[in-house]
């Protein structure tokens, strides 16, 4: 999300990233941001007041005066920076979070199941002897370039990428990193701050291992991480699923529905205060 993303920061904080349940389960949440694209960016836009970089910078100040976990930092928020956007990200970890052990990276479009995702990483070093050496998630399998397909966004030249493959790598919607494997991961890629790819996902979980030599570095938890399930939202919190893309056409209040059951799911359904219904 942009800075202009007050409405999917606030739904947030409401249900999964609400200090009530992250204080319980030893997460903190925190939003990285740019700034807005320039007026000249944006000149093809019909603009309201509301939506002028100003405004939006404006309106981050006073979210991050009252919340205390927006993270801006100075470049274009957009598509295409948000190779700069997870790499400002590991930058702050490095410096802030020493004494974290896991970071998820996620879109604004997930619900996380913190419960079960926090058991789940409490069974993993337990059973890996608290060595942490894989990140966690959806894995690509050596997907082909995308040369002329569609979805323009994804489209990568020669030049960018010459190789018909990508390496193994985690979707974008959300990774888990061990905390060890953030410092390697940010001084690959300030070094070779010029040739950034733009594809994040890909950049930071396949071709900067590669680069780096790491064998066997992704361990797969898609089937506690489904591709946009298809369900009734109701079924979603039935079981040990960890992190929930939700389908854009469930339409509004579907993750506060999400969450709702997950709380139910838990036997958290009594703590009438910290369940919401609005989108």
């Amino acid at each position: 999300m942009g800075p202009g993303g007050v409405k999917e920061r606030d739904r947030i904080r409401r249900l999964w990233g609400n200090t009530h349940w992250t204080n319980r389960t030893g997460f903190k949440t925190v939003f990285v941001l740019g700034i807005p694209p320039s007026e000249n960016t944006t000149a093809n836009l019909i603009q309201s007041e509301k939506t002028t970089p100003n405004f939006i910078n404006s309106r981050v100040r006073w979210e991050s005066e009252q919340h205390r976990d927006i993270i801006q930092l100075d470049f274009e928020d957009t598509y295409y920076n948000l190779t700069l956007k997870t790499l400002c990200g590991l930058h702050w970890v490095r410096n802030y979070c020493r004494s974290a052990t896991w970071v998820l990276k996620s879109d604004a479009d997930v619900v996380v199941n913190i419960f079960e995702l926090t058991k789940f990483l409490h069974h993993y070093d337990l059973d890996h002897n608290n060595t942490r050496t894989k990140l966690l998630c959806r894995v690509a399998p050596s997907n082909v370039v995308c040369r002329g397909c569609r979805f323009v966004k994804w489209r990568v030249s020669h030049q960018e990428y010459p190789r018909k493959r990508y390496p193994p790598y985690c979707y974008g919607p959300g990774y888990i990193i061990p905390r060890n494997l953030v410092d390697p991961l940010y001084e690959a890629a300030i070094t070779n701050l010029t040739h950034l790819f733009k594809l994040e996902d890909i950049y930071f979980t396949g071709m900067i291992p590669q680069s780096l030599g790491w064998k066997k570095h992704i361990q797969n938890i898609g089937r506690r991480f489904p591709w946009r399930p298809h369900m009734w939202m109701d079924s979603f919190a039935l079981g040990d699923l960890m992190i929930l893309e939700l389908d854009r056409t469930m339409g509004h209040g579907a993750s506060a529905l999400v969450w709702s059951n997950i709380l139910k799911h838990q036997g958290l359904v009594n703590t009438d205060n910290h369940t919401y219904t609005g989108t």
